[in-house]
């Protein structure tokens, strides 16, 4: 009798772990037994739950086992039948591998009611029974201070209805720290969609009810499928992530409008590093929002039509806190203003589009003459409210175009994009402005600007030590007519 045969759908890596494996070219799957269809089964599954495990926890190295029969808390001896591992050396591997063939056994005791933390158990280096030893040490070294041990453990036991069927290791941890409660969380999320899948060998042909089924309803990551311009499956994280319900998505036409035109391309067409790695995209809510998606694509074929799952992890929270971060590192904390290292990073690409499109553009370089006198007389707290007052007055007094930077102490230097000298209107605007402030809020101690400047034109380019130069040599000159010392 002619093999039975269903569509295969979803993952490639868990392609048809619930029927049986895909037939070469034809987008189908074969069904095996009832009895090796649990077994590739309950593979596959350990499988997809180590690759999880290693993306969504700290953690560097990840055994997923599995016994045979389960364990309960009376304390009988169960064998470890499968496994899967992430991040082991060959020679651990090898050693694991031997364990298992050799019918290793485990017992309850090695997870110690005195030692739980969530659904897990973290067992402190030293306070480990002989039996709860991992087959496989680390060879890390640690030294964060009241940080992770190499010989520490971590185990999620995989739990239904009161039986553990397996467990989830996991150590080596790359920040060298504890387990957080928000890494517990997610090993406990990992090891109740473990138990789901394994608790269900037995499957029925409807793909809807397939383990992949489950396993792609309960995970992290939104998953969808595409069929030509719409789309054939979502899971639920995916109805979340962008506020449609699954029949509006299914509707959708065509559904790469879910992506944000700057970023269409490289998700429809991922290629090289970008296909292995995943590209950031933004993605269109329902209400028009966007969320910052982490996108990896992969190739499917479903009957005769090539198709694609798009595996999508919500990584806004990343990108805002890489945002603030790289505002911080381009802003003086005081003033708030542009920072010297901005300054150096980014006038090189002004220099070259002013040199592409044959403008020029000057750098305006000022001190505050008297603001030494400021802070010996009324100290410097009261100097840092000077400078954040004069700094914000000449943000003000400029261009939305133009920048000012603090370019160290009580030195501004400021660049006026598509601006030839001479530039002595801009100039008296700024001295009239710090001079009207001077007289309202500091008149017992007169403060003013200082200034020199110097312009790359097209005709007579230079480089920007150049000008920098050419500025401060101005401004000297200004400070020597004002009968100042340098």
């Amino acid at each position: 009798m002619a093999p039975l045969e269903v569509d295969a759908f979803l993952y490639p890596a868990l392609n048809c772990i619930a029927v049986g494996e895909v037939l070469p070219g034809s987008g189908r799957c074969q069904l095996y037994s009832a009895e090796d269809r649990a077994e590739k089964a309950c593979g596959a599954i350990l499988e997809s739950i180590a690759d999880l495990a290693l993306r969504q926890t700290p953690f560097r190295r990840v055994v997923v086992s599995a016994y045979d029969p389960p364990l309960t808390r009376a304390g009988e001896v169960s064998r470890v039948v499968a496994y899967a591992a992430r991040g082991l050396t060959p020679e651990d591997e090898a050693l694991l591998r031997r364990f298992v063939e050799q019918g290793g056994t485990v017992t309850a005791s090695r997870f110690p009611p005195s030692y739980r933390a969530n659904a897990s158990y973290y067992i402190p280096a030293g306070a480990a029974a002989a039996e709860v030893a991992p087959a496989v040490k680390s060879r890390r070294r640690f030294i964060v201070p009241g940080g992770w041990h190499q010989d520490d453990l971590l185990l999620t036991p995989v739990e239904f209805e009161g039986q553990i069927l397996g467990a989830i290791s996991v150590d080596d941890p790359r920040d060298g720290s504890r387990p957080t409660p928000a890494t517990l969380r997610a090993l406990a999320e990992l090891a109740r969609m473990a138990a789901t899948s394994l608790s269900r060998t037995e499957v029925r042909c409807d793909p809807d009810q397939s383990l992949l089924r489950i396993l792609a309803e309960h995970c992290m990551a939104g998953f969808l499928v595409t069929d030509g311009d719409s789309l054939s499956y979502v899971n639920g994280r995916i109805v979340e992530l962008f506020g449609y319900s699954r029949e509006e998505l299914r509707a959708l036409r065509p559904w790469w409008q879910l992506i944000h035109p700057d970023e269409r391309a490289m998700v429809l067409h991922p290629t090289g590093e970008i296909q292995r790695t995943g590209v950031r995209a933004r993605g269109v809510r329902k209400d028009s929002t966007t969320v910052w998606l982490l996108v990896r694509s992969y190739s499917l074929q479903c009957l005769d039509r090539q198709a694609h799952l798009l595996d999508v992890l919500d990584i806004s929270d990343q990108v805002q806190t890489e945002e603030l971060l790289r505002e911080k590192a381009m802003h003086d904390p005081l003033t708030g203003l542009l920072n010297r290292h901005y300054f150096d990073e980014t006038i090189h690409t002004e220099l070259k589009r002013s040199q592409r499109y044959k403008r020029s553009f000057t750098l305006l370089l000022t001190d505050l003459r008297g603001f030494k006198r400021v802070n010996d007389q009324l100290g410097h707290a009261r100097g840092d409210d000077v400078l954040q007052a004069i700094a914000q007055l000449i943000r003000r007094t400029l261009r939305e175009s133009d920048w000012v930077v603090r370019y160290g102490g009580d030195e501004f230097l400021i660049v006026l994009p598509e601006t030839a000298a001479p530039v002595d209107a801009v100039a008296q605007r700024l001295r009239t402005a710090v001079e009207l402030w001077n007289r309202e809020h500091l008149p017992e101690l007169p403060i003013a600007l200082d200034m020199g400047w110097a312009t790359w034109t097209p005709d007579r380019p230079c480089t920007i030590r150049d000008l920098l130069e050419a500025a401060d040599a101005q401004l000297y000159a200004e400070k020597q007519r004002q009968g100042l010392r340098p």
